[in-house]
């Protein structure tokens, strides 16, 4: 059974805590946060009202499939990061598209009606900022990329910043946590939430430049075996995170050298080797606290000679201490 809901009925559904929701003084920012039980599953849903951008943070377990439906009054350009199961979106006639776990894009859509579908037996996490068209056309002439969107958006024609959904980096990762976990009140929680908003969006215009790139640079620089190579790495680095080879060894390992293994790694992925293994190690890390492992055993299965080490670089990634993960006192999207 499919359940589709306009974005009326969907407010409608929502029913939002007034203990929960609560007005920043003097910083006009406006937080509520939202629980939903239905036939479809279970909804928590929370949103920062930013003068830039609004936040909105969602997590969702369905037994049913859900489709939400939105015929937009106003235009809207969505930073959009999914953190779990694949979502279904765009507008019916003119534009679909899949975004997969742990893949981000920016969407403009301007006089058109909207969906988004979520399959039914899955969970969803997703992390959106809706931004202030005044900010983004800020931004006009700084990208190629972001220049061509605008054109499209103001044609009215449904809009990608990148045509397909692109990677979430480790310094995308490190500023939503920094965002969710934002630790200032009043005034200085709207300037320090704003600032992230725009450091987030200016790391997917950096990506989305180096993506548009990967074309040339494997033309040029990158074989068909260079690129099978850098692969094979990456597959090593999330299977052995424990044992992790020195680039020296890796780049031996898949048959490559240092160079081109570091070079074509930034280039296909958006992150350094040494980022992407901290990556792998952290969110596998956080996966075991919350199954309930003790921080001594995590910590020696991803790696660290001591669990002071671990502790150190787990508090500097989510920006709290294991301890506090593996109680299920923070579960940040997407961390």
């Amino acid at each position: 059974m499919k359940f589709v809901l306009s974005a009326e009925q969907w407010n409608d559904e929502l029913s939002y805590s007034h203990t929960d929701a609560a007005i920043i003084a003097s910083g006009a920012t406006l937080e509520t946060k939202a629980n939903l039980s239905n036939q479809f599953g279970n909804v928590s849903f929370r949103e920062i009202q930013l003068e830039i951008a609004n936040i909105l943070i969602g997590d969702y377990q369905l037994t049913k499939e859900l489709v939400l439906k939105n015929k937009l009054m106003e235009p809207l350009i969505e930073m959009h990061f999914n953190f779990d199961s694949s979502i279904w979106m765009g507008e019916n006639s003119r534009f679909q598209t899949t975004v997969d776990g742990m893949r981000h894009n920016i969407f403009g859509l301007n006089g058109v009606s909207g969906f988004v579908d979520f399959s039914k037996g899955q969970s969803f996490k997703t992390f959106d900022i809706h931004l202030s068209l005044n900010y983004v056309r800020k931004w006009l002439g700084e990208s190629p990329l972001l220049d061509r969107f605008l054109d499209d958006f103001d044609q009215q024609r449904p809009c990608m910043l990148y045509p397909q959904a692109m990677h979430i980096t480790p310094a995308m990762q490190e500023v939503i946590s920094q965002i969710l976990n934002c630790p200032f009140e009043g005034f200085t929680r709207k300037i320090y939430l704003e600032s992230k908003v725009q450091e987030l969006f200016s790391l997917q215009i950096e990506l989305s430049y180096f993506m548009s790139n990967i074309g040339v640079y494997a033309q040029k620089e990158l074989s068909p075996t260079d690129v099978e190579h850098i692969h094979e790495a990456k597959k090593y680095i999330e299977n052995n995170l424990a044992k992790p080879k020195s680039i020296e060894e890796l780049a031996r390992f898949c048959g490559t050298n240092q160079q081109k293994l570091k070079y074509g790694f930034k280039r296909m992925f958006g992150t350094t080797i040494f980022s992407y293994l901290q990556k792998c190690r952290m969110l596998e890390a956080r996966r075991l606290l919350l199954e309930g492992m003790s921080v001594s055993e995590v910590s020696y299965h991803v790696g660290y000679a001591n669990h002071s080490s671990f502790s150190h670089a787990f508090k500097e990634y989510f920006g709290f201490s294991p301890i506090k993960n593996r109680d299920g006192r923070h579960k940040p999207v997407g961390r």
